[in-house]
């Protein structure tokens, strides 16, 4: 009688463990799975500071198409950034640049498929920081 209520104990316990592990949306770096995680040292990463140069460029270029051309910016640094596991890597970006000679720091985010042959990017969003 004591061996089959451990027993039923025992699997109660497993079944209960299995379940919590099943639906806690943690990954092993104790972040919510879809939530933002930051990128550390940022400013030393050479390819984050690409990526926020591409993000620059790619905002010139959509205004250069716009015929907007007076307010190109001048990539400087890329002074803050969070990734995000989506369908594919989405970067969220804080961009220091130049505009019309001020120092501003602009928002921005940048999709990346890395399963693609070319690892395509994407500028989703760029606007300055208020």
């Amino acid at each position: 009688m004591v061996k089959n209520n451990l027993k039923s104990l025992a699997l109660s316990f497993l079944a209960i463990t299995l379940l919590l592990i099943t639906f806690t949306p943690v990954n092993g770096y104790k972040t919510i799975m879809g939530g933002t995680t930051p990128v550390e040292d940022v400013e030393n990463d050479k390819a984050m500071q690409a990526l926020g140069r591409f993000a620059v460029e790619e905002h010139n270029k959509n205004q250069e198409k716009d015929g907007n051309t007076s307010d190109l910016i001048k990539f400087s640094k890329v002074v803050g950034a969070e990734k995000q596991i989506v369908s594919g890597i989405k970067y969220f970006l804080n961009i220091e640049g130049m505009e019309n000679g001020k120092s501003r720091v602009f928002d921005s985010v940048v999709l990346i498929k890395p399963w693609s042959k070319s690892e395509d990017k994407e500028l989703i969003s760029f606007s300055p920081i208020q």
